[in-house]
C-alpha cells in the first residue's frame, strides 16, 4: 500500500505541472490502443525500475509518478480510432411497457424502447427522506423483484407487505393489496382485463383490480414456494409454477387450461416459446421441461449436467436453478438456462481466448454454468463459454446474472451476458460484458457459445473488469445495456461499434458510458433534491464517470448491507428507467436537463481518485466498522439479528469457517442468509499469528475449527444481510471447547 500511495500522491501533484509532450504511443504502456487502468497496473508493475521499460514514458530512465501523471493526463483516450459500424441498428420500438417479469413471456430482459439523454430523477419510493437519510416504514424487497408498469401505475411486490401500486408520475402509492400470504415474486400486469396477477408464497395465483388493488379471483396451486416464480402472460393465457406442478389459465376466466407435473419441486418460472408454442421450466433435480402449450403434455425432459440438485456452496457435485429463470432465444429455438455453481469456481483462471475457455468447458463440465437447450428435442447445440460469478463473498457464490436477448431488424440475434476472460490480479478479476453468439454465422470467426468482450470503462474495479463475486445484472434497451451492481446500483453504456472486426479482448466492442447511479454518496457533495453529482461518485469507493451520476442516500456508506436483497434490476417502461437497488429502493429516471446538481471534483482529480482509488479500495478492503468491548449481555447466536448496532457477546458452535482472501469467516450457519457471523479482516491477521489467514479456502485454520464453541464481543452490524462482528484484536474472541 505504501508504494500506492507515494504515486496517488506524487502524480497528483504533477498532474497540475507537467508540461512535457510525448506521443500517445508511448503514454500507451500496454500497446492496446487505450489509456487506461492497465497501464496504471503496468508502471505498478516496473514501479522503480531503471534501464530501458516501456513504462518509462519520460524515458529518464526510472519508472516513477512522473511516469504514471502523463497516464493520467491522458487517461480514457483510446488511440485506435473506431470504424462505422457494419451491423445493423435495434429494431424499431413495439413494446412501450415493461409489464411483466424481464419484460415478456419470454424473459428476454430486452426493451426496443430507449429512453433519450440527458436523464433526470423524477421520483423514488421506499428510500431516501428529504435530507437523503432513511424515510420512515423503509423496508427491504424480496430477491429478483421487478417493478412493472401499467395502466400509469408501476406495481411492486412488497414481500409480507402485499403489493403495492405507485402513481407512475410521482410514485405516490395508491393502493397496497395484501390478499394472503408472502408476495416474492415479480407481478404481471394486463392490459386487457386491467388486471395485476401476483403469486403467493402460500402457493395461490391471485386477479387483482389494477385501479383499486381488490381481489378479483384466485386459484389454489399444488404446494407453496417462498422462492422467486413470477407468473407469465400471454396472449389469453397466464402461466405460473408451484410445488411440483405448472399451470396454464385464461387469463379471463382464471379456469385452468392443463397442469403439468413436473416430478419434482419446480424452482424455476415458466417462459414461453411462441414459436413452438412450449412452456419452458427447470426443476430442483436440474431436469429443464417442454410442456406443450396446446395440451400440458410433456415434449420433452433433459439434463444436460452430472451435477445433482442442492446447496453447491463449496462443493463441485450440487448446482441450483432456484432463483433464476429460463430465457428464450426465440430466433434461434434456445432455451438459455443459467446455473448456480460452487464458489471455487470463482478461483479458476480464465484466458481472454474463446478456443481455450472452451477447451477448458470442455475437458471441466462441472464449470458450464450457462446451459443452452433446442427448444425442438432438448438437445445440447453447443458449449456457452460461460463461467459462474454473482454477488458472492465467504464461501458464498448465489445466483448470478441472467441472460438478456436482443434481436436485431435484420433477424440475427444475440445474448448479452457476463463472461470471464482476462485475470487482472488473480482469478476473481476476470469479468466482462459481453455479447454471446448463438450461431456461427453473426460474426465471421466466432462460433455459436463463443462471446464478444464489450468494452466498458465505467466498470467499478479497473478499466473494463468487474470482480466476479461482484457481477452485475444486466438488461438491454435499444443500444443502450444496463449492469446493476450492489453498491453501483446502475451502470448504463450505450454500444457505438459492434462492426465485425471488434469482439476480441485486444478490440473490443465500444460503448459510450451513460450514467452511473450509487446508493450513497458519501464525502458531501450530495443533491437530495436532482440527487445527481457532476464529479466524483464515491460509495465506500469511487466510480468513475465522466458524465457524474445520481445518488440514492447521503452519507450513509454501505446502507444496502442493512436492506440486502442480493439483487438489483433495471427495467425500461413507458419513458422511465425504473431501477431497483440492492437496498430495496425503487428509483425512476426520466429524459430531461439536468439542473441544480451538486458540483464535484475537476476533471483531473475525478480521473485520478475515480479510476485509481477504485482499485485500491478494492485491493485495501481496510474501511470496517469499529468494535466495541464493553458488551453488557451475553446473547446466543441466533438473536443477533434483534441486537444490530448494540454491542453484545454472542456465543454458539462454528459450523462454517472460510477464508476467501480477504477475510476469516466464523459462520454458525451458512453465510448469506441472515445468520450471525464472525469476521477476521486480512488486515488482522497478523494480531492472530504469523501463519494466520495464509490458506485459502474451508476449516484451514488451526486457530478456529468447525464445532468448536466460541464467545465473541464486539458491536453487531449489518453485512450482505447478515449480522457480524468484526474482530481486529484476539481478546475479543474466546474458543470455549
Amino acid at each position: 500500500m505504501k508504494k500506492f500511495t507515494i504515486l496517488i500522491v506524487a502524480a497528483g501533484i504533477l498532474l497540475f505541472s507537467m508540461r512535457g509532450a510525448y506521443a500517445l504511443q508511448s503514454i500507451d504502456v500496454t500497446g492496446d490502443g487505450r489509456i487506461d487502468a492497465l497501464d496504471i497496473k503496468a508502471i505498478l508493475t516496473n514501479w522503480l525500475m531503471s534501464g530501458s521499460q516501456s513504462a518509462d514514458i519520460d524515458e529518464n530512465g526510472k519508472v516513477n509518478s512522473q511516469d504514471a501523471a502523463y497516464v493520467l493526463r491522458d487517461f480514457g483516450t483510446i488511440l485506435v480510432s473506431p470504424s462505422p459500424s457494419l451491423l445493423p441498428s435495434s429494431s424499431p420500438q413495439i413494446a412501450q411497457e415493461w409489464s411483466q417479469h424481464a419484460h415478456d413471456a419470454q424473459h428476454t430482459s430486452y426493451s426496443t424502447q430507449v429512453v433519450a439523454t440527458p436523464w433526470k430523477w423524477k421520483w423514488s419510493w421506499n428510500g431516501p427522506n428529504a435530507t437523503g437519510g432513511i424515510s420512515s416504514g423503509k423496508t427491504s424487497l424480496p430477491r429478483n423483484m421487478q417493478p412493472v408498469t401499467g395502466g400509469g401505475r408501476v406495481y411492486v411486490a412488497r414481500g409480507s407487505g402485499g403489493v403495492v401500486a405507485l402513481n407512475e408520475t410521482n410514485g405516490a402509492v395508491l393502493w397496497t393489496a395484501s390478499p394472503g400470504g408472502a408476495f416474492n415474486s415479480t407481478v404481471a400486469y394486463d392490459a386487457d382485463t386491467n388486471s395485476v396477477f401476483a403469486v403467493s408464497a402460500n402457493g395461490r395465483l391471485y386477479k387483482l383490480n389494477a385501479n383499486t388493488g381488490t381481489t378479483s379471483s384466485s386459484f389454489a396451486g399444488n404446494g407453496t414456494s417462498p422462492l422467486p416464480l413470477p407468473p407469465g402472460i400471454y396472449q389469453n393465457e397466464v402461466f405460473f409454477s408451484m410445488g411440483s406442478s405448472v399451470y396454464a389459465l385464461n387469463k379471463t376466466t382464471m379456469q385452468l387450461i392443463w397442469t403439468y407435473a413436473a416430478g419434482s419441486p419446480v424452482h424455476t418460472p415458466p417462459a414461453y416459446s411462441p414459436s413452438r408454442n412450449r412452456v419452458i421450466v427447470a426443476t430442483q433435480d436440474l431436469y429443464v421441461h417442454a410442456i406443450n402449450n396446446a395440451n400440458g403434455q410433456q415434449v420433452w425432459r433433459v439434463k444436460h449436467t452430472t451435477l445433482s440438485g442442492g446447496d453447491p456452496g463449496s462443493s463441485n457435485a450440487n448446482a441450483e436453478v432456484s432463483n433464476g429463470w429460463p430465457v428464450i432465444a426465440e430466433e434461434h429455438g434456445y432455451a438459455l438456462i443459467k446455473l448456480r455453481l460452487n464458489w471455487q469456481t470463482l478461483w479458476e483462471t480464465y484466458q481472454p481466448d474463446n478456443t481455450a475457455i472452451r477447451q477448458f468447458l470442455s475437458a471441466n463440465p462441472v464449470h458450464q454454468a450457462l446451459q443452452v437447450i433446442d427448444l425442438d428435442d432438448g438437445s445440447k447445440p453447443f458449449i456457452a463459454n460461460i463461467g459462474h460469478g454473482g454477488f458472492g463473498d465467504g464461501g458464498y457464490m448465489p445466483m448470478g446474472f441472467q441472460p438478456a436477448v436482443k434481436k436485431f431488424s435484420d433477424g440475427s440475434e444475440v445474448a448479452y451476458v457476463l463472461a470471464r476472460g482476462g485475470t487482472i490480479y488473480d482469478p476473481r478479476w476476470d469479468s466482462h460484458l459481453g455479447e454471446l453468439m448463438l450461431d456461427d454465422t453473426t460474426i465471421p470467426g466466432f462460433q455459436a457459445g463463443y462471446f464478444r468482450f464489450i468494452s466498458f470503462a465505467s466498470a467499478p474495479i479497473s478499466g473494463d473488469t468487474f470482480l466476479t463475486d461482484e457481477q452485475p445484472f444486466i438488461s438491454a434497451a435499444g443500444d443502450y445495456l444496463f449492469a446493476n451492481h450492489w453498491e453501483a446500483s446502475m451502470f448504463s453504456l450505450r454500444i457505438t461499434d459492434r462492426s465485425a472486426a471488434r469482439g476480441l479482448y485486444t478490440n473490443q466492442i465500444q460503448t459510450q458510458a451513460l450514467y452511473t447511479l450509487i446508493e450513497s454518496q458519501d464525502g458531501g457533495n450530495c443533491n437530495n433534491t436532482t440527487h445527481f453529482v457532476t464529479g466524483l461518485l464515491q460509495n465506500t469507493r469511487g466510480y468513475a464517470n465522466p458524465l457524474g451520476g445520481f445518488h440514492i442516500y447521503c452519507n450513509l456508506g454501505n446502507v444496502y448491507d442493512s436492506y440486502w436483497t442480493n439483487y438489483a434490476g433495471t427495467v425500461i417502461s413507458n419513458g422511465m428507467i425504473i431501477i431497483v437497488s440492492t437496498s430495496g429502493c425503487v428509483v425512476a429516471l426520466e429524459s430531461g436537463s439536468l439542473t441544480g446538481f451538486a458540483p464535484g471534483l475537476p476533471v483531473a482529480v475525478f480521473q485520478l481518485f475515480g479510476q485509481i482509488g477504485e482499485t485500491l479500495a478494492a485491493l485495501s478492503q481496510t474501511t470496517l466498522p469499529v468494535t466495541e468491548t464493553n458488551a453488557n449481555s451475553v446473547i446466543d447466536y441466533t438473536e443477533a439479528q434483534e441486537f444490530i448496532g448494540q454491542t453484545k457477546t454472542v456465543t454458539g458452535t462454528t459450523a462454517y469457517i472460510f477464508n476467501n482472501g480477504k477475510s476469516v469467516l466464523l459462520g454458525f450457519a451458512d453465510p448469506h442468509q441472515g445468520y450471525f457471523k464472525i469476521q477476521i479482516p486480512k488486515n488482522s491477521w497478523e494480531q492472530f499469528g504469523s501463519t494466520f489467514g495464509t490458506q485459502l479456502g474451508r476449516n484451514k485454520e488451526n486457530l478456529f475449527t468447525e464445532g468448536k464453541t466460541v464467545k465473541v464481543t464486539g458491536k453487531i452490524v449489518p453485512y450482505q444481510g447478515d449480522p457480524v462482528i468484526y474482530v481486529s484484536d484476539p481478546t475479543q474472541l474466546d474458543v470455549m471447547k
